[in-house]
């Protein structure tokens, strides 16, 4: 395995990371160029398992304004991302709406809802 270059996005300082695989390691990968131990943890897992939050937008029927802001209530499998994306951009909610109220309930059977990330009236 060739050394992958992320850049962690644990905390503020967004320290480059290098990745590569070491056998000897229990987790089969090391890590460095890390500021914290998070940065080690967030490595790994992108390696092993990536996985994002998702921000997007529904259609708003009966708002002030067309379009409403959502995100997931937990990370998504990166190769789940593109199939949930195509149910967020094809969802319509109507108003009145709260920042926090379900607009689509476990999405791909994933237990993670997507929901409002503000309130219109």
């Amino acid at each position: 395995m060739e050394k992958i270059i992320k850049k962690c996005k644990m905390c503020p300082i967004g320290c480059e990371l290098i990745i590569s695989e070491n056998k000897s390691h229990p987790s089969g990968y090391s890590v460095e160029g890390n500021s914290c131990n998070r940065g080690i943890d967030f490595g790994i897992k992108e390696v092993t398992e990536p996985s994002r939050i998702l921000t997007g937008r529904v259609l708003l029927k009966n708002g002030s304004i067309k379009w409403l802001p959502v995100k997931t209530t937990g990370v998504v499998p990166k190769d789940k991302v593109n199939r949930c994306m195509e149910i967020i951009n094809s969802t319509e909610a109507t108003a009145p709406i709260n920042k926090g109220d379900v607009v689509i309930e476990n999405i791909l059977g994933l237990g993670i809802d997507v929901v409002a990330a503000r309130r219109v009236k």
